[in-house]
């Protein structure tokens, strides 16, 4: 019933992204193939596809597709909205990188989610071309690039690690009343008008572990006073590690900032989800960023697709909680199982009233539904 899927997956996909009919086939027979074998081996998944031609002349399709077609970032993202059904409230953003080496190769990917839940989904991404950190240019760009997609969007938050800070940055946040939470490095110096710069570690120092402390006013970041530079709050925790955490706002209360912080490991989260845990991006062996960007995006595509399956299972047959509080199996995991099951167990007529129903939006309570997942 592979064909089933595709047929009724590549009739929405062309409402969203324009490609002719024989490519938008095969985007959607690698995103259905992604889910069902969880690898993303070119020659491995052009064995398992539902078709009469040879494995070669199907491999060689896959190849042409990653050297000729680069997905549009801003049609790539409001399809994800589409089917994760997101609109309305203001949303909660994640940035961070992940990266890894293939030979001498390094592949590093910036990329900006929405926050859902417990897990981050993806929206925009780049390939940086070296090691590294990101810079400042390479953040903005990626932020103009949310901005012209969704220009009427609320942001709610941005939440960043340590590697995301400096006074340019900070400074182009503020101006556009995004409302930030970013992890600070211990080792940093701040100051206040009328008194000297001080190490955050000094106010840090009593700190025993699981308590919070917060500064009074607000604290600017460096060591040199500017008039120009970004008033911040600043909220501190010491972790049951003995690491301290210490995260910077401009414009939340000081009892909203640790809270809000906690959201970026959704994003982490979904890193595990595209790798080893789930749909196997370490498992690539390209190395070239436009062939890489196109992956990711197919890769994206497959996890909304599996977590939004997973979202309606678990409301339909909640998932039990283990003696620790955490849920025996995740959103994703179990959608992702629920859609494998969906090729292999039900018919045509079966298949696409089922992703016309998720793609509505709508939780479906009838038996068939019910069976997939």
């Amino acid at each position: 019933m592979q064909k089933s899927l595709t047929q009724a997956l590549s009739q929405f996909v062309a409402n969203h992204i324009s490609l002719w009919r024989t490519r938008r086939e095969t985007l959607v027979w690698l995103v259905t193939l992604i889910i069902e074998t969880g690898t993303v081996n070119l020659w491995r998944l052009a064995g398992h596809v539902d078709t009469k031609a040879q494995t070669l002349s199907v491999h060689r399709r896959f190849e042409r597709f990653f050297q000729h077609i680069q997905l549009d970032g801003a049609s790539t993202a409001r399809l994800l909205v589409q089917i994760m059904g997101l609109s309305g409230k203001p949303w909660d953003l994640a940035l961070d990188r992940t990266n890894w080496k293939f030979g001498r190769c390094h592949i590093n990917i910036l990329m900006l989610g929405i926050v859902h839940g417990k897990v981050c989904l993806p929206l925009f991404w780049v390939l940086l071309d070296k090691a590294g950190n990101s810079n400042v240019v390479e953040r903005i760009d990626l932020m103009a690039k949310f901005k012209e997609s969704f220009p009427d969007q609320p942001i709610a938050s941005l939440t960043a690690d340590r590697e995301f800070i400096g006074d340019k940055w900070l400074d182009w946040l503020h101006e556009h009343g995004i409302r930030f939470a970013i992890r600070l490095k211990e080792n940093m110096m701040i100051w206040q008008e009328g008194y000297a710069p001080i190490k955050l570690s000094t106010p840090a120092s009593h700190l025993k572990k699981g308590k919070t402390h917060r500064l009074n006013g607000f604290w600017f970041l460096g060591r040199v006073e500017e008039e120009t530079a970004t008033p911040v709050k600043i909220s501190m925790m010491r972790l049951k590690t003995g690491e301290m955490l210490i995260v910077a706002s401009n414009l939340m209360k000081s009892n909203q900032i640790l809270p809000t912080y906690r959201k970026r490991w959704g994003i982490e989260t979904l890193f595990s989800c595209l790798k080893k845990r789930g749909l196997g991006l370490e498992d690539t062996h390209m190395t070239n960023p436009k062939k890489l960007s196109t992956l990711v995006a197919i890769l994206a595509i497959a996890f909304c697709l599996a977590y939004k399956t997973g979202i309606w299972a678990a409301r339909l047959k909640p998932i039990r909680q283990k003696a620790h509080g955490r849920l025996q199996r995740s959103l994703f995991s179990l959608g992702l199982n629920a859609l494998r099951k969906l090729v292999k167990k039900f018919q045509t007529t079966e298949i696409a009233e089922f992703i016309a129903l998720l793609m509505s939006g709508k939780i479906a309570r009838n038996s068939v539904i019910c069976l997939i997942l």
